[in-house]
């Protein structure tokens, strides 16, 4: 199986090319790629890359606090994000957290450098293989081996780079985030919301629709056949509801018991359970 590793920048390079020594021996099937020299300006690049990033099944981004906006990183993880799922983009992070993230990288799952995170990625990884897998047991047992030789050389690189004077983000930049964040959680949980009264008339029609067909006053079975199909939705939709007044329950039951069946049929239904 093939992980393509990304990289933007030399300390990128730096771990992009311990993962790519690293990753093989917990998981002998992978066979990570990993471009040893940065050709972004070159021409090599519509004909290599382009062939591994659509035959990659994992996407692996080393991102760093110099490649945070690299418009190189953007790039392949939306071209990896193009053939692949999204949980499949795997952005690393060393060196900064999550709250540094801002942009198009924030729409994937990211993995900070710390052990928990890490095996849960290497988890992602192994699943892909199918009947191939490692079993839980041995993937754990590989992983606690290995994991210490990736931690040591990892934290060796970042103890050469000189710790920055200013933080990525402001307070302030975080804060108007988290802001923006709950208020669009506020307004999705309101237009989330149906008052009872809405509930209560979409029921009526859905019945009265329902009964007009049972009559054959309309397109009959057809068109019972698709009320039918929405059932399950309204269903959910209502049963939140429940409970709220005498005349919504009444309502529910008579929903509940509706037949989706013309009157013709329910009459060739019970004469074929006459003997």
């Amino acid at each position: 199986m093939k992980v393509f590793i990304s990289w933007s920048g030399p300390l990128s390079r730096r771990f992009g090319e311990a993962l790519r020594e690293w990753l093989p021996g917990v998981v002998q099937l992978v066979t990570p790629y990993f471009t040893p020299s940065d050709i972004e300006k070159g021409a090599r690049w519509s004909a290599e890359i382009a062939k591994e990033l659509s035959e990659a099944q994992i996407g692996i981004l080393c991102i760093t606090r110099e490649n945070l906006h690299s418009d190189w990183i953007l790039f392949e993880a939306g071209a990896l994000s193009k053939s692949l799922e999204k949980s499949h983009v795997c952005p690393i992070l060393f060196g900064i957290t999550n709250t540094d993230l801002s942009g198009p990288l924030k729409q994937f799952q990211t993995t900070e450098f710390e052990k928990v995170e890490f095996h849960k990625l290497i988890g992602l990884i192994n699943s892909r293989l199918g009947d191939q897998k490692l079993p839980p047991k041995t993937l754990d047992n590989v992983f606690e081996k290995w994991w210490p030789d990736l931690e040591k050389r990892v934290q060796a690189i970042l103890a050469d780079v000189r710790e920055p004077e200013e933080p990525i983000r402001s307070d302030r930049d975080i804060l108007e985030e988290i802001l923006q964040i709950n208020r669009l959680g506020a307004r999705r949980s309101r237009s989330a919301g149906l008052s009872p009264g809405v509930v209560h008339d979409l029921l009526e029609k859905y019945i009265a629709l329902h009964d007009e067909q049972v009559n054959e006053d309309g397109g009959y079975q057809s068109t019972l056949d698709s009320l039918q199909q929405m059932h399950r939705a309204v269903s959910h939709i209502v049963s939140r509801y429940a409970g709220s007044s005498d005349e919504m329950d009444k309502l529910i039951s008579r929903f509940k018991r509706l037949s989706y069946k013309t009157r013709y049929e329910d009459e060739e239904d019970d004469a074929d359970g006459v003997f």
